[in-house]
Order: C-alpha cells, then structure tokens, then sequence
C-alpha cells in the first residue's frame, strides 16, 4: 500500500509538472506547423497519454510501421526515420514517405547515424566511412575539429550538413514538423561525436543548431538523448526541447516501465518533456502508469527488435488498443 500510494503522489507531481513544461520551442523561429506540433505534445499528450512509436530500418522507410499494422491492425503515431544514408546513390529521401505519413495522421521523427570518413585525411582517398569509435571500422574523427572553422574536420562535416540541410528545407517546405534527435546517446562514447569530452559535445551540437537556424530550418522540435546522469554533457536549455533517454535494460522480455530512469531525468530537467525513443521492450501502459512514469513516447528498436523482447503480436494488439496509447 505504502509503494501504491508513492507511486500516485509521483503520478500527481508528473501531472502538475506538465505546466512547468516550456511553453514554446527552443527555435524563437519555429513555423506554425512545429509550434503546433509542440503544443500538442506539450499539452495533450505529456502527462495524459503516450505516444506509441516505431524505427525506420536504418534509413527512409516504413516497414516496421507496416508489420505493426499487419500484427494488431493499427500503426504506432511516430515513425523515426535515419538520414543515415542521405548521401548513397541507391535511396532518395525525397520521395513521399515522409508526407504521407505525416498526411495520413502520423508524426515524422528524425535521427542520424553521421557517417564520417575514418580518418579526415582519408576523406577524398578509400572512400570509408564510419560511426563507431571501435570496431573494424574505427571512425577517428574529433567533435571538437568538426565545430572548429577552418580544420577539415569541419569542412566534412559542414558538407555533410548541407546535404541534409536540403532535406530538411524539402520537409518544411511540405508543411512538416519534425520531432529531431541528432547526436544521440554521446556520453556512451560509441559514436564520433561522443569521443571527447561533454564540452566538445555541446560545442558539436550548438554547431548544428546555429548551421540550420541560419539555414532557414525552423521545423524541428529538438531533442537530446541523455546516458542519464550526464548532465555535463546537456547542451543547455536554449537549445533542447525534449529530454529523450534509448532504454535497454539487460534481459527485458516483461515491458518495464524504466521509471527509475525516468525520475532521475525528470529531477534533472523539470521543465522539458521526456522521451524513450529507444528501448528494446516497450513499456506497457499499465507498468508506466503503476510507476508514475509515463514517457512522451516509446519506441523500440528495429531490426526485429519491434517483435523480439516480449513485444509480440498479441502484445501490439493490447497497447495500441488502449486508449490511452496515441496511435496513428
């Protein structure tokens, strides 16, 4: 009784925190279609309900979206799409798939895996490229070279986000928001961008926050994937509009709500909203709100992770049939 009656008080606080919640993006010159969008995750869904999600595979598609509807007969309300492939020859982003999500009552999200050349001066030599600080493919370059004007570092990377800047500048010019999440879990210290320090990291990301504001890119609602407990890598509250956390607890097949999690994030920052756009077992609603922990959104992984780690057919059918889960 004792653990219940904590658990609602938690529930009432999360509820009231939701006033507390920013009221308007980072981006002072965020469109009417991404205010929208933020207001509508600001004010009825944070606290309320949550919004189911799914992973593209790696790149510009739908396919888990897809099996989720052939499994339960319903799709989740986000689809996260990768620019991980924005640059290859054999996928074109420019096609329809975003519009016609966003068009049939769904939400486009966005993140990258930033492919860089291994080493800056293998740029324009073997062609490979990479993410990963370790592994066969080592990627040896330095945040910090790549936000410092002038090193070649940086001209790679600017290249890299002009390309995207146009895809993006494509999307908004289609009248769509975007739920953004870049640079995402640097404090693991797996990806390029998180070989450093907290303070390289930051100086990355405020890079490409300013490289796209002065591009004209005022359609994305940002977000920054924490390792929990790294606030000396957090950006800071002008550039961040959702705190998101990729979950993967060991062993999880019983959709564990990640409350401790949760509140910890919470405590951190009390005045933005908190996603788990990664996890491997989706936290059912009963768990979430049992634990007073209800996220923003969830998502699982792809690559089968929508149906592995207890996340089954029958299981689909249960949570977006809630009425308290947002579907598409």
């Amino acid at each position: 009784m004792k653990k219940l009656l904590c658990n609602l008080v938690l529930m009432v606080l999360v509820l009231s925190a939701s006033a507390q919640i920013d009221e308007n993006p980072v981006d002072p010159e965020a469109n009417e279609e991404t205010r929208e969008l933020y207001r509508y995750l600001r004010d009825e869904v944070w606290g309320k309900k949550v919004l189911s999600g799914c992973q593209a595979e790696w790149n510009y598609n739908t396919n888990d979206a897809n099996r989720i509807k052939e499994a339960c007969g319903k799709y989740p309300k986000v689809n996260v799409f990768d620019f991980q492939h924005f640059d290859q020859p054999w996928i074109n982003y420019r096609t329809a798939t975003a519009k016609q999500w966003h068009d049939e009552g769904g939400i486009v999200s966005f993140m990258w895996h930033i492919h860089m050349p291994l080493d800056a001066s293998a740029d324009q030599k073997d062609g490979k490229q990479g993410f990963y600080i370790n592994g066969d493919k080592p990627c040896r370059i330095l945040p910090s070279r790549c936000a410092t004007e002038g090193t070649l570092e940086n001209k790679i990377f600017c290249r890299k986000l002009e390309g995207v800047a146009s895809l993006l500048l494509y999307y908004q010019n289609q009248g769509l928001p975007i739920i953004w999440r870049p640079l995402h879990e640097a404090s693991g210290r797996w990806f390029w961008w998180g070989a450093e320090d907290g303070e390289a990291y930051k100086q990355l990301y405020r890079y490409m926050f300013n490289y796209f504001s002065k591009a004209g890119i005022h359609n994305l609602i940002w977000v920054w994937t924490s390792e929990v407990g790294d606030d000396n890598w957090y950006p800071g509250d002008k550039y961040v509009d959702i705190i998101a956390r990729d979950g993967y607890p060991k062993n999880n097949t019983t959709h564990q709500s990640q409350a401790s999690d949760f509140r910890k994030l919470r405590q951190a920052h009390p005045n933005k909203m908190t996603a788990l756009p990664e996890c491997n077992s989706v936290p059912s609603w009963e768990n979430m709100q049992r634990d007073g922990a209800l996220w923003l959104m969830v998502a699982p992984w792809c690559g089968g992770g929508a149906f592995d780690h207890g996340n089954s057919a029958d299981f689909w059918q249960q949570f977006l049939g809630n009425d308290n889960i947002v579907t598409r």
